[in-house]
């Protein structure tokens, strides 16, 4: 017998000669002991190495996955250390190299060097927006003034007639001209041959479009009911298969070589492939059908395809005698160990055809083509010749048997006829093929707490009672989970916590209801399904009751929990986010030079297992490569680990030996971080220990979870050693990039640490070299952080974008300190001037200016630690998992343990370092690489068990400072630690924590999964003085970095909030003023002093309230002829204007005893003036002299009268002024404005010394906090009985200041019409005064005002160019219960062209004056459909009825006469309409 196999083998190999010495294609021959990649390295003629393909698991892509609990004694076998010292040293070497700019030039065509810049938004790109397919329909008002010859002349006008008829009737007036004028025959045949010339390309042009019409018709019906021939791509494939044929033939040994190596029969020793080629003639597509009328994303065709490789009657006589044919040459080895003998089978004369229907769904998005349906129309013909035995000369064809070869086509087509044979189809999705993610991969985990079952119907075989258990599968696969049976119930209780992996919502959960018996099969009872689609809505479900159905019987109900833990993807830009909890996706590659001394043949069968921690059980087995020292596995496996940091990873790589002891030949243990960051250097080839060689390639995924406790929790939370003091100043000529559209950046700074933004300035609108002059206080927790000040442009609608940054390390700023209140100490103030970094291309533009200085903290005995520690689902589970185990209950029982081997426990290996490796032989960013050194074992177990345990037993003994709760909030200044634990919510949102001003949240949370949330994240703010401190609990829907969305907040006393929740958690109850219902939030907090000594703008006594009365003038300039003047005051903050007097006409000496209040922000830093001015009836307004007024100077709680000398630069010092002043401390609070500008006057917080005023003693409102849309809860918590005014809208009685509201306001505080003169047919009189406008949308423009009530329109004159235009024109409406609004309208004034609509607003008239009783109101709106405010002062006298529409002055009375206005405007009414309206 083994002659005849050494026989057949030579008379195969002859052939094989004889077949490469044609010289046409390769024959691929190899050593049959050779491994996969040696053989893959030959057929692909010399390439070095090639890519394994990626085996697909046998797992299914759900199933019970096993939890790293993080707790492990394993020391690791590889150490990964001194990174960032590498990266310094690296950095630090770097530096001293001078930079070297490439000025060669790049030739015409060639990659950019960098990223392309973006394609600005008025471009257009691609027919879809050339055509204009995308865009809204046109208003009303713009269809109709579309240009004439759309209107009115139709498609008929302009065919090819129209044109011909046109250039018939220019010869005739030319030529009329040319003989007019006496010119000469020359000009005529210029005209002649113009026309001739028109004519002849015209006629082309049609006969082209005529012939390409007939032909596309023809072809359509064609193409419908006929094949058509492919032969330019038959001739391609004939040239370029013998090109391809080789690198398809190495992809095809590299991966069947793997499959015919695992998948080995027990009874054979191996499967191995000896000859493989494809021959020398290419597959040919026959005939193509396509069929047009499809959907446009559709492409469909049938293609015949035919691979016939003897057929040469398409071939010359010198390609016939070249001619190779497919061959494959399996040796298959029968035997063991050293008695094997090889037998060769041929395989060739391949013949295959079809008529294959392909089915394409084209998208957008790259590739092109998302999905691909294949089947066969009909059976295709299989051909093939099989000789078994014999090889070449003495083979056998099976074919020659009677009935074997139709018997092996049957089964070939009922193989297939399900998978791809019409009506199936054989689907490739394309788009995730290429998206780079693995079809395999987890989407979340499901937490499925299985409680109870009742009412069991069914029994035993042969009678007694059940023994239920239930086990989890989805859509009826394969048992991923099950928990313990429990013993002779109808009702039984588990109480067991599963977790599941998933990789779609889009199936069905089954949880099917077993009896469990000793000596047969379990008998199925019910199941129970749930739609995990679900889920996506509501991420939580609890209580779920669910019926058990068998034959669509009812056979009980089951109860359980199912929670989702999806997976959290990084927001575009940015990088994963860093969790605690998290899917682990590790990768077995492959091993290469294991130890062959270990085996007595040199031959080894390795697999490799993977073991969590201290635990013996192999979670992971990868298959058994048989015979070879070098095994490609490419498995993926993930688990589920329950804290990163301490997770070690343990990898055996075992020698099958089938009936013997299975033996280590090597393993290795590592941290999971350290594996982790391999990955991020390019680090994949680790060394094997306990052997004289053999690395393996090992890789891991971090996949990050949203579960409570998995970002910033309480374990991982450190107390701070203290804040830094931050003073950004200012900054100049930062990156514009809002110059394309004509504008400037918005710039403010964010100060980042470890990616958590800390701080924030206020923005500067419209400012490339912008002033903060801001002190910020960043708690640090570590000599090592880093703070990035990164200056961003603030955007209202979309993401800030960035314009650089810098960073700035705290071991520049502190050192260690030998102190046990205080263990670090400032090194001193460090100013700096440093260039702004730009994120792409590594320049710098601007230089940020600011100084830093470290504060210590006061360090607490025992640190911060929480009550409520937030223990997440995954620990509860894995406690409950393990106790149920422990517990040896009689009615409980678990499963016999199935697929161990005995040898199990005989594959332990030692514990400790066995080695250390120096990470400077690896290059960040370096290729994986086979350089690691391998060593032996080191004898170092005993050193490292000693160490380990004098650390456990010399525990240092901890030190600090230990206060009481009233010593510590005695302390004015330092860091509040919160732990948002839970909440019960309105609607999924964001939790953010706000302090004091209220500018920018401390931090916020991750959005929940579900309105039942379960946070435990832990985060901090900073408090300057804690008895005037307040902190805010509020939930923003919208996403990070988006526009606000807040749907209910609280807020209340710092000191207060410290009080209740230092002792433990607290629930707040959080108001929402749209009544979308209460929301719940549980937070507790802790508290961290840090000695901070604050400058005087920084103290609560330096922003409140001032209240200002205007007494009364002295000897005034006199700017009338008559020897008088007609004096009012205008009072400005900081270059904005807060109030305006009277006017007192003809007097030099005027009094006025108005009085306003005003928000300040800083005494010190205000620039707080008053100006008085001679009104004019015609002209603009005269200066009189102004005055500076110091606030620093007054003394809180004390009213100062003062009187100020006026000064003008034409007049000189003339004139003075007596005003009372008092200023009232008190938080004011700012907000952020769609114009992203801020108002340097927010809204005061009305508390003094910590407890609030009572509405009764005013409430008080910035403007640009009324005027913020959505804006909720501007009144503090005792203040409830405020009138809640629309947002949008702020009114004050004339004569109080735009910035209070009293809580006495007579006026009704609902939209509501009680009160109004309904029963009264008679209107009154509103009198509306348009004073002014500001912040108008696109800078200055020449505006004016249309007003509108009712079905009566006034338009104010327009003002010069100007952002910030003032009217001063007051009109007279008729109003009453049927007017209930006003409509307004700002125009930009065109002298040529359509007038530009800047902006609209609503005013609800009856919510800002009464309609009883003389009344009037100012009333500040904010502009929609653009950016601005408008001022208005509304006047209603019910006494007198309108005749007559007039426009006066603001200093005049006009007649009213009596009409009647309806309630809104007309849509047919002629001047019910306006040009840029919404209606239009």
């Amino acid at each position: 017998m083994p002659g005849d196999g050494n026989g057949t083998a030579n008379g195969a190999e002859d052939q094989l000669k004889y077949d490469a010495a044609k010289g046409r294609v390769a024959v691929h021959t190899f050593d049959p002991d050779a491994s996969p990649a040696q053989k893959a390295a030959a057929a692909g003629k010399a390439k070095d190495q090639l890519k394994g393909v990626q085996q697909k698991s046998d797992e299914g892509g759900e199933r019970e996955v096993q939890i790293d609990h993080g707790k492990s004694n394993v020391i690791p076998t590889i150490n990964i250390q001194d990174v960032d010292g590498e990266k310094k040293l690296q950095q630090t070497n770097g530096d001293a190299t001078t930079e070297v700019v490439d000025t060669t030039p790049s030739p015409p065509g060639a990659m950019p060097a960098g990223p392309a810049a973006n394609i600005p938004e008025w471009y257009q790109v691609g027919w879809r927006a050339v055509s204009g397919i995308d865009l809204p329909p046109l208003p009303e008002g713009e269809e109709k003034d579309r240009s004439v010859l759309h209107t009115f002349l139709g498609e008929q006008f302009y065919g090819d007639w129209y044109h011909n008829a046109a250039i018939i009737v220019f010869a005739v007036f030319t030529s009329h001209f040319l003989t007019r004028f006496h010119f000469g025959w020359g000009w005529l045949f210029i005209v002649l041959a113009v026309c001739n010339t028109y004519y002849t390309t015209s006629m082309e042009r049609v006969r082209r479009r005529s012939r390409d019409d007939i032909q596309r018709e023809l072809v359509k019906s064609r193409l419908a009911s006929e094949h058509e021939t492919a032969d330019w791509i038959n001739n391609f494939l004939d040239r370029f298969w013998l090109i391809y044929e080789p690198v398809l033939s190495t992809t095809i040994i590299n991966s069947v070589e793997q499959i015919l190596s695992t998948n080995t029969p027990a009874f054979l020793d191996s499967l191995r492939m000896t000859t493989f080629t494809l021959g020398t003639k290419a597959p040919r597509i026959d005939k193509v059908r396509t069929f047009p009328k499809t959907e446009d994303d559709i492409v469909m065709m049938d293609w015949g395809i035919s691979f016939t490789p003897n057929d040469v009657s398409d071939m010359t006589p010198k390609q016939a005698a070249g001619k190779v044919n497919p061959k494959i040459v399996l040796q298959v080895r029968v035997g063991k160990g050293l008695a094997t003998a090889a037998m060769p089978i041929l395989l060739e004369d391949i013949t295959f055809s079809g008529l294959m229907r392909i089915r394409m769904k084209l998208m957008s998005n790259f590739p092109h083509v998302q999905i691909v349906d294949i089947c066969f129309l009909e059976k295709p013909v299989i051909d093939y010749v099989l000789k078994p035995i014999g090889g070449e000369t003495f083979g056998f064809d099976i074919a020659n048997m009677p009935g074997l070869s139709s018997f092996i086509r049957d089964m070939t087509h009922a193989t297939l006829q399900p998978m791809m044979y019409d009506p199936n189809v054989f689907t490739l999705n394309l788009e995730q093929l290429l998206s780079g993610t693995p079809l395999d991969s987890a989407i979340g985990v499901l937490q499925i707490t299985l409680n109870s079952a009742r009412g069991i119907k069914g029994t035993k075989i042969g009678g007694g009672t059940p023994d239920p258990y239930v086990a989890i599968a989805i859509n009826n696969r394969a048992e991923m989970a099950h928990t313990k049976y429990k013993n002779n119930t109808y009702n039984p209780t588990w109480m067991e916590t599963k977790f599941v992996l998933v990789n779609s919502l889009s199936e069905t959960l089954n949880l099917n209801l077993y009896d469990f018996n000793d000596h047969r099969k379990d008998t199925l009872l019910g199941t129970a399904t749930f739609e995990l689609a679900q889920l996506q809505e509501d991420a939580v479900r609890e209580g779920l009751t669910s019926p058990l159905l068998k034959d669509g019987k009812d056979r009980g109900e089951l109860k359980y929990d199912i929670s989702f833990y999806p997976v959290l993807k990084p927001e575009e830009g940015q990088e994963v986010p860093d969790t605690k909890v998290g899917i682990v996706r590790l990768t077995v590659h492959q091993a290469k030079e294991l130890d062959h001394t270990k085996s007595l043949s040199g031959d080894l069968n390795p697999l490799a297992k993977v073991y969590l921690g201290n635990s013996n059980t192999a979670i992971h087995a990868t298959k058994c490569i048989k015979h070879t020292n070098s095994p490609v596995w490419e498995e993926p496996h993930e688990f589920l680990c329950a804290d990163k940091n301490s997770s070690v990873i343990t990898i055996k790589v075992i020698d099958d030996r089938d009936f013997l002891k299975d033996p280590v030949v090597g393993y290795m243990s590592i941290k999971l971080t350290d594996l982790l960051a391999a990955r991020n250097e390019a680090r994949d080839w680790f060394p094997l220990s306990n052997c004289k060689s053999g690395k393996i390639r090992l890789s891991a995924e971090w996949k990050p979870l949203n579960m409570e406790g998995s970002l910033a929790s309480a374990e991982q939370y450190t107390p701070p050693i203290g804040v830094v003091r931050l003073h950004l100043d200012r900054a100049t000529d930062v990156k514009n990039v809002e110059a394309t559209l004509g504008g400037k950046s918005d710039p403010y700074v964010r100060v980042q640490v470890n990616n958590v933004t800390k701080g924030r300035t206020e923005v500067i609108n419209n400012n490339l070299s912008p002033v903060w002059d801001q002190i910020l206080y960043i708690p640090v927790h570590s000599l090592k952080e880093t703070l990035l000040l990164e200056c961003m442009d603030y955007q209202h609608l979309t993401k800030d974008r960035s314009l650089g940054s810098v960073d700035l390390h705290v071991e520049e700023l502190a050192v260690e300190h030998d102190d046990d209140q205080y263990p670090y100490k400032s090194t001193g103030i460090k100013e700096g001037n440093d260039p702004i970094r730009l994120d792409k291309g590594g320049g710098h533009k601007g230089t940020l200016h600011y100084k830093a200085e470290f504060v210590p903290a006061l360090k607490l005995k025992g640190g911060v630690q929480f009550n409520e520690t937030g223990a997440t689902a995954l620990t509860k589970g894995v406690s409950g998992a393990s106790s149920s185990k422990s517990s040896k209950d009689s009615d409980a029982g678990s499963f016999r343990s199935t697929g161990s081997k005995p040898d199990e426990s005989d594959q332990a290996v030692p514990e400790g370092v066995t080695i250390s490796e120096s990470p400077k032989t690896h290059t960040k960013g370096a290729k994986s690489t086979d350089t690691t050194a391998t060593s032996g074992t080191v004898g170092t177990t005993d050193t490292a068990e000693t160490s380990s345990n004098k650390a456990k037993n010399e525990t240092p003994e901890e030190v600090g400072v230990e206060m009481s709760k009233d010593e510590l909030l005695a302390q004015q200044s330092g860091v509040i630690v919160f732990n948002v634990i839970s909440g019960r919510l309105a609607k999924k949102a964001r939790v953010e924590m706000l302090l004091d001003d209220g500018y920018w949240p401390c931090f916020s949370t991750n959005r929940p999964r579900s309105t039942k949330a379960s946070w435990a994240y832990v985060g901090e703010g900073f408090v300057k003085e804690l008895d005037f401190s307040q902190v805010w609990i509020r939930l923003n829907e919208a996403d990070e970095g988006e526009k606000d969305d807040i749907i209910a907040e609280w807020r209340g006393d710092t000191k207060s909030f410290l009080s209740s929740t230092l002792d433990g958690a607290r629930t707040y109850m959080l108001n929402d003023l749209d009544e979308r219902g209460t929301s719940e939030v549980t937070v507790e907090a802790r508290y961290v002093p840090v000695p901070v000594v604050l400058e005087a703008r920084e103290s609560i006594n330096n922003q409140g309230v001032l209240n200002v009365t205007l007494l009364d003038g002295r000897d005034i300039h006199a700017a009338d002829r008559g020897g008088k003047s007609d004096p009012f005051a205008v009072f400005t903050l900081n270059g904005q204007k807060v109030f305006k007097s009277q006017t007192k006409k003809k007097t030099l000496n005027p009094e006025w005893n108005e009085n306003f209040p005003v928000s300040v922000t800083s005494r010190v830093a205000a620039d707080f003036t008053v100006e008085l001015f001679d009104w004019n009836q015609i002209e603009q307004a005269k200066s009189l002299g102004f005055a500076q007024i110091d606030l620093a100077e007054l003394e809180p709680f004390q009213a100062m009268e003062k009187t100020l000398s006026l000064s003008s630069n034409k007049h000189g010092d003339k004139g003075h002024l007596r005003v009372r002043l008092m200023f009232q401390p008190e938080v004011i609070v700012k907000s952020r404005k769609n114009t992203s500008t801020f108002s340097t006057a927010g809204r005061a917080m009305t508390q003094i010394g910590g407890l609030p005023v009572s509405a009764g003693k005013g409430v008080f409102h910035g403007v640009t906090g009324i005027l913020k849309k959505g804006h909720k809860g501007d009144e503090s918590i005792d203040s409830q009985n405020v009138p809640d005014l629309p947002a949008g809208q702020q009114s004050h009685p004339v004569g109080t200041s735009e910035l209070a509201t009293s809580a006495g306001n007579p006026f009704p505080p609902s939209s509501s019409l009680e009160g109004l003169p309904v029963s009264s047919n008679e209107p009154g009189t509103l009198r509306v005064t348009v004073l002014d406008a500001k912040d108008l949308s696109g800078g200055d423009a020449k505006a004016y005002a249309v007003i509108r009530v009712g079905d009566k329109e006034q338009k104010t004159k327009h003002s010069g160019k100007t952002s910030s235009p003032e009217w001063n024109e007051a009109f007279n409406f008729a109003a009453g219960a049927l007017t209930p609004k006003m409509y307004v309208w700002i125009h930009d004034h065109k002298t040529l062209g359509k007038d530009k609509l800047l902006g609209d607003a609503e005013v609800d008239i009856w919510r800002h004056i009464s309609p009883e009783g003389v009344t009037a109101a100012d009333v500040t709106v904010e502009l929609h459909g653009g950016s601005g405010i408008l001022r208005l002062r509304l006047e209603f006298d019910p006494t007198v009825n309108p005749t007559r529409r007039s426009s006066i002055s603001s200093g005049e009375r006009a007649n009213i006469a009596r009409t009647l206005s309806i309630a809104s405007p007309s849509r047919f009414s002629i001047s019910g309409r306006r040009k840029g309206g919404d209606d239009d």
